[in-house]
């Protein structure tokens, strides 16, 4: 009787040491989620670190990890706290009407059509041989049969789901195991995410203040929810492994507001700059989402115009007509209420009407800007200001020529306009005459700044020696 029951408490022992030793499966969710930190570049690129809270694992536990980026990348992956991995990998395998399709080569699918007249449904067993761009190819009892992939007649009907096949990605890995309950950390670089700088100016009447805001715009291009995620974003420039690099925006500081941008003082990371939004953030998919970052109000600006032409020592009986472009012009200095690194971005203008709103009138690139650097922002064409420009002689001398060029520059608008007017040389040259002083003169080219007065013509002259023997 003692050796039974020595033999019965024996097996259940052994029962419950293979009970406890087989293999589980563990899924991880966005509700075993304790943090979410997402460090975001402007060229399509993103840092996830995703902490979850994971049980004790055998050797032959699997874990699944769901509500992760699509557009992972795999190499960059690194799982941490779980034990050592001993294999990892991204399941892509999303179900859709051609992943089907594709799965169900060589096996029994069922054709349905259904019969107008009558709403009767025709349903055939068929074998699915192949798929040749939009032709599906099928057996049916014996023949060959083709039918086009989309249809509004015919449909397939598939028996189940491929095991294979979920409607997310996820990830999965394998440890030698670990014993205790605890945080395990996955981080990863993914494409789909990303921000960038928006700038929106506004100009007051007499179009010589204007205010700036500064948006930090954040893309979520993927089907993942990152809910609550600690969003830093990184400034500076990085290169790949493949030597490419990814242009991050400038940085930015100061003149921040707490309780709707950036911390004031950024962290050195490296050669880098590195900002903390103050409040967590939930990135929704295909959603852009903006945050003010910074803002500056009555920056004195100079509203003005430019025309670039190129001087040649060939004869030019042509005359040509243009309007010049219009810029805007600031300083980013402590004195016009600035003086902080400015990150590159798009800028968009807008110019009060007779009844106070503004509208939009022309948008820009806005190069990154360093302290006490000028800014220049290109915002279209002149409407009502225009040039003729001819050449008006041509005279050979011993060394070149002596080219005269005249300008009509045609005011039609009431108020003053700045031309900015800069010429180009492929010779060596002289200005010899110049009905306006030179503002500026470099090795290859002369500029001047002229003042045209609301509706009137002014007429500018010069004369250039060119060097043709050199």
């Amino acid at each position: 009787m003692k050796k039974n029951i020595l033999l019965i408490s024996s097996l259940v022992l052994s029962n419950a040491t293979i009970g406890s030793l087989a293999a589980e499966t563990f899924t991880l969710t966005q509700t075993d989620q304790n943090n979410l930190s997402i460090t975001l570049y402007s060229n399509n690129l993103a840092l996830v670190q995703d902490t979850r809270i994971l049980g004790p694992l055998t050797p032959d536990d699997q874990v699944i990890v769901k509500d992760i980026s699509p557009k992972m990348h795999t190499q960059s992956l690194q799982i941490k706290n779980a034990g050592i991995i001993t294999e990892q990998s991204l399941n892509q395998a999303i179900i859709s009407y051609e992943s089907l399709m594709n799965s169900y080569i060589g096996k029994t699918v069922t054709l349905v059509k259904t019969l107008q007249s009558s709403d009767r449904e025709i349903r055939r067993s068929v074998k699915l041989l192949n798929i040749d761009q939009q032709t599906v190819i099928v057996e049916i009892d014996g023949a060959i049969e083709s039918f086009p992939l989309h249809s509004e007649t015919w449909r397939f009907v598939f028996p189940k789901k491929p095991t294979n096949m979920q409607l997310r990605p996820s990830l999965t890995f394998k440890s030698q195991g670990k014993k205790t309950t605890n945080n395990i950390q996955l981080k990863y670089l993914t494409s789909g995410l990303e921000w960038k700088m928006d700038y929106v100016l506004e100009l007051n009447a007499k179009r010589n203040t204007l205010s700036l805001k500064g948006l930090a715009s954040l893309f979520n291009r993927t089907d993942t929810l990152y809910k609550k995620a600690n969003i830093k974003l990184l400034a500076g420039t990085i290169a790949t492994s493949s030597q490419n690099q990814f242009a991050a925006t400038a940085p930015i500081a100061m003149m921040m507001d707490r309780t709707a941008g950036l911390e004031p003082s950024p962290q050195n990371v490296g050669d880098l700059q590195l900002y903390n939004l103050p409040q967590a953030t939930t990135l929704f998919p295909h959603q852009q989402t903006q945050v003010p970052l910074l803002s500056a109000k009555n920056i004195p600006v100079v509203a003005g115009y430019r025309y670039d032409f190129h001087v040649t020592p060939y004869i030019d009986s042509h005359e040509t007509k243009t309007n010049p472009s219009s810029y805007l012009s600031f300083y980013n200095d402590k004195k016009s209420g600035l003086g902080i690194p400015l990150p590159s971005g798009q800028a968009r203008v807008y110019n009060p009407d007779k009844s106070h709103q503004f509208q939009f009138v022309g948008a820009s690139l806005f190069n990154q800007s360093s302290l006490n650097e000028q800014i220049k922002l290109e915002t279209g064409q002149a409407f009502d200001f225009s040039i003729r420009h001819r050449q008006t002689s041509h005279e050979k001398t011993f060394d070149g020529v002596i080219v005269g060029i005249q300008f009509m520059l045609n005011n039609s608008s009431l108020e003053e306009k700045i031309l900015d007017l800069s010429a180009t040389f492929g010779q060596s040259w002289k200005i010899i005459d110049s009905t306006y002083p030179l503002f500026k003169k470099q090795a290859a080219d002369a500029h001047w700044k002229i003042k045209v007065a609301g509706n009137n013509i002014s007429v500018f002259n010069i004369k250039v020696r060119l060097n043709t023997t050199q």
